[in-house]
């Protein structure tokens, strides 16, 4: 069997020894394997030693025979003290006497001097085998208290049996549901359920735990008073070492207070949303006020353009008339050269002067009509822009608007319909002066467009 040194070395060891000789070469050697070795070399000192030393001592390893008191005796006062402490005797004989006494004394080994050394070691590493495992053992048990602490603090533990009728109920549970456990104790867990909750949850559960499988899910429990109270839940059967189902156990944590917090955040959003909807159909009738406003000033604009569309057409009118008028004039003056003789021309000279005059007049009316006609057209096309720009900047800030205020499908298909609109008449504008251009004067247009 292979020596584990580092389990060893965790242990201290009481060697009590009435032999100098065999005391202290075993001692040495004992000393290369513990952490730490206590030696006395009777009885009596080896009874001193340990109640000097029994927080610390792991193992005693002693003689039986020896002066003042012997190791029978020692051990006796010894387990007065520690009744689980290990104890390996070293003896020169087995009788049947002493190995009842050892019996007794719970002697975890006893072994035949002379001493086997091998064989101590192999005793001994045995030992604190079985003392780690108790250590690690009791460490899970404390754990499992701390755990099982913890759990009993900060949820509702409650016990039931193979019928699932609750056998305890945890101090936590009381203080949340108003019962004391003798209200509880002997009552179905189905006792606990509040009355709007349907059964087939318990029904589940049931059929969960006395299948031996675990269960979890929420569960609203009665109180006392007749209110409730909601849990997750947790419960789980338990089993003895065959197998077998001893009974139930139901881990709650109560979170009645969160989903109170849940519905409260769920009904200020829900208020929150109510308040934008009617803010945002406030503000859709304002938003309508000003769409309105703008069809207004859109129309007005629209007028205007008609009456302006009205005078350009006036005046290309005039100016053909006037282009006709001159054309007569002129055909007029070559006949008038050509079959007059020379009073007449004479005649004809003082009338075509005449003419002349009455047609500088006539041309010097035309270009004023003209310019002014020019400033006018020129001026209005100044103010329908400026017009449509404002009216174009006014509804983007407008569009903008309702972009930060809301989505609306119909206001956005307003908005889309009158820039839709607004295009249109831009393109009307520009059409209606490409037709100016093609039916207008070259030298007109000319002067003013250049």
């Amino acid at each position: 069997m292979s020596i584990d040194r580092n389990l060893l070395k965790r242990l201290t060891l009481l060697y009590v020894e009435d032999d100098d000789v065999i005391r202290t070469e075993l001692s040495q050697l004992l000393t290369n394997f513990f952490s730490m070795v206590h030696v006395a070399k009777n009885g009596k000192e080896g009874l001193r030693t340990y109640l000097e030393n029994q927080d610390h001592i792991d193992l005693i390893l002693t003689d039986v025979n020896m002066p003042e008191l012997n190791g029978i005796e020692m051990i006796k006062k010894v387990r007065d003290f520690d009744t689980k402490i290990p104890v390996i005797f070293a003896t020169a004989y087995s009788d049947s006497e002493f190995l009842v006494e050892a019996i007794k004394l719970r002697v975890q080994e006893y072994i035949v001097k002379p001493i086997d050394v091998r064989y101590l070691i192999s005793l001994m590493n045995d030992v604190a085998s079985n003392l780690y495992q108790d250590f690690l053992l009791t460490q899970q048990q404390n754990e499992l208290e701390q755990y099982k602490e913890i759990i009993d603090l900060n949820n509702i533990v409650i016990k039931m049996d193979t019928h699932l009728n609750i056998t305890y109920v945890n101090e936590h549970f009381c203080q949340i549901s108003g019962f004391l456990q003798e209200d509880l104790i002997g009552k179905e867990f189905k006792y606990l359920k509040y009355h709007d909750m349907g059964n087939d949850i318990y029904t589940n559960l049931y059929a969960n735990i006395l299948n031996n499988k675990p269960w979890q899910g929420k569960l609203k429990n009665i109180k006392k008073d007749g209110s409730s109270f909601t849990t997750d839940a947790y419960v789980i059967p338990t089993l003895d070492e065959t197998g077998e189902m001893t009974g139930a156990i139901s881990i709650q944590k109560d979170i009645t207070e969160e989903l109170n917090k849940k519905r409260e955040i769920q009904l200020a959003l829900m208020r929150e949303k109510s308040d934008f909807f009617i803010k945002s159909k406030e503000g859709n009738l304002e938003q309508n006020q000003v769409i309105n406003e703008l069809k207004h000033k859109l129309g007005k604009v629209q007028i205007e353009l008609e009456q302006s569309l009205k005078n350009i057409d006036r005046y290309i009118y005039n100016n053909e008339k006037y282009r006709l008028e001159n054309k007569n004039l002129k055909t007029e003056l070559g006949l008038y050269k050509k079959n007059s003789n020379t009073n007449t021309a004479f005649k004809f000279s003082k009338e075509n002067s005449d003419l002349r005059l009455e047609n500088k007049k006539l041309k010097d009316k035309l270009t004023q009509l003209g310019l002014d006609d020019e400033k006018i057209i020129s001026q209005q096309r100044v103010n329908y822009e400026i017009k449509i720009t404002e009216l174009e900047d006014q509804i983007n800030e407008l569009q903008e608007k309702i972009d930060s205020i809301q989505t609306d499908d119909v206001l956005l298909q307003k908005l889309e319909y009158w820039k839709e609109k607004a295009k249109k008449e831009t393109s009307r504008i520009e059409n209606l002066e490409k037709q100016i251009i093609a039916h207008g004067d070259t030298t007109f247009m000319n002067k003013i467009f250049n």
